[in-house]
């Protein structure tokens, strides 16, 4: 019988000890959260406790009305992630970005993948040809050079000839110019994702006008009249191209005839690059019968005019108001503003002629188990067994979607409370004392044992 009370109390020694080093690993967890309170999209980490295992005070064969296990202790059986989002803070450059909802920006080292909720991103610069400096692209980096990836489109390419306006000041041409414009991009397959790359000198090419409509009403009396339009040639000039109506010498019977002269000449009037001379002719009503004239040159550019049919475009009716207007196609080229990224992940080049186009998407990875990542330090994880491999989601359709809302110019806080930390630091240090209370007792009680024994 003297034997069992010592081993009982040799039990509640190592439960002591077990429970102090178990809540001290709490502690270091704990103060670890706190002390990454300010670490952009930290995520925090909670302990999970269990006891060691129990011995049973009687044999297998005898039986108990209640249990009669002696626990050995407890341990430290998991630590997992606290997922929650963290408050996202805006932030002045449109390279930071934050991710709100599910999901994990890639980064790339070597031949290394890690995953981050981090994006303090920022550009790092090379030449895609050595020596030509017009040919930098800024690549997408991490705070320590690691590339962020995505999808990167191939309607753009690099034109060594290509003179983006400066070529003066510059001292050489070439520009990457954009070849195929677009609004999305559709993310390639989780091992296709490479470095995102902007370039510094991205130009959207000139479209030159090909078609002109005109409207208005040039009355019946006998005075010119005329209507012009801005017409866009090859070479990005904004050219003029003037109709000049005057009532022709011989007139029809019923309705009204006018000489149409077309002109097209530079903005300034110094250059004439065509002119065509036709006939309207209007009907007793004043809708346009036949036009004559079907296209003018614009420096090397057939464009054609649409004066319209009837009463659709250019009218002569005496009881309407003199007036004129017209339309073209075409766009003058133009040079980068500025780049965005919108809420898809869709990087978006902004240019002086007020037209845009996708040229990349940042890729949000997602795993089956986001649990299962293993922790490398700096905010980045790094796949595992048991987080599964990375994939994209997709809809109903089976199209690949972000899955969340990508915010450009934003940083996602750490999601770390400060008062859960403090209040579960007080919480733990009091079972710690309590642990190292339980030791000091159980030594009074073994010294007790040993000094009725002598």
């Amino acid at each position: 019988m003297a034997y069992y009370k010592e081993t009982i109390v040799t039990q509640g020694y190592y439960a002591g000890i077990s429970g102090i080093q178990t809540h001290q690993y709490g502690l270091d967890v704990v103060a670890d959260n706190l002390a990454n309170t300010s670490t952009t999209a930290y995520k925090g980490t909670s302990t999970e406790f269990s006891d060691l295992f129990s011995k049973a005070l009687t044999s297998s064969n005898a039986t108990t009305p209640t249990s009669d296990d002696i626990g050995f202790g407890v341990q430290l059986q998991a630590t997992t992630f606290q997922m929650e989002q963290g408050s996202l803070m805006p932030s002045d450059r449109f390279s930071d970005l934050a991710i709100e909802g599910n999901g994990w920006f890639g980064a790339t080292s070597g031949t290394q993948d890690y995953f981050t909720r981090d994006g303090h991103f920022t550009f790092d610069t090379y030449q895609t040809i050595a020596g030509d400096v017009n040919s930098s692209t800024a690549r997408l980096v991490t705070a320590d050079g690691k590339y962020i990836t995505g999808t990167m489109l191939t309607n753009f390419a690099y034109d060594a000839s290509f003179d983006y306006g400066d070529s003066v000041s510059n001292g050489a041409v070439g520009a990457y110019v954009i070849s195929d414009p677009t609004s999305d991009v559709v993310l390639s397959g989780v091992n296709s994702q490479g470095p995102l790359e902007f370039p510094t000198r991205i130009a959207y090419p000139v479209e030159p006008t090909t078609q002109t409509q005109f409207f208005g009403n040039i009355g019946v009396a006998n005075e010119v009249r005329s209507i012009s339009a801005d017409v866009i040639s090859a070479s990005s000039e904004r050219n003029r191209l003037k109709l000049t109506f005057t009532q022709s010498a011989t007139q029809p019977s019923v309705g009204v005839a006018w000489d149409v002269a077309a002109t097209v000449t530079s903005n300034d009037g110094s250059v004439v690059y065509d002119t065509q001379n036709g006939q309207a002719l209007f009907g007793e009503s004043g809708g346009l019968s036949s036009f004559t004239i079907a296209s003018v040159n614009n420096d090397g550019t057939p464009v054609s005019i649409d004066l319209g049919s009837n009463y659709s475009g250019v009218i002569a009716i005496d009881s309407v108001g003199i007036s004129g207007s017209s339309q073209s196609d075409g766009i003058s080229g133009g040079t980068l503003t500025n780049y965005g990224i919108n809420t898809d992940g869709v990087i978006i080049a902004d240019f002086s002629n007020g037209r845009q186009s996708a040229i990349g998407r940042v890729a949000v990875y997602h795993f089956q188990n986001d649990q299962g990542l293993n922790r490398e330090g700096g905010t980045y994880y790094q796949q595992s067994s048991d987080s599964g491999k990375p994939l994209f989601w997709t809809d109903a359709n089976g199209s690949t979607i972000t899955g969340a809302t990508v915010r450009s110019g934003t940083l996602e806080a750490s999601n770390v409370r400060m008062e859960v930390g403090l209040t579960d630091m007080i919480i733990l240090q009091r079972a710690y004392q309590a642990n190292a209370k339980t030791i000091t007792t159980v030594d009074e009680m073994i010294q007790k044992a040993l000094q009725m024994r002598r």
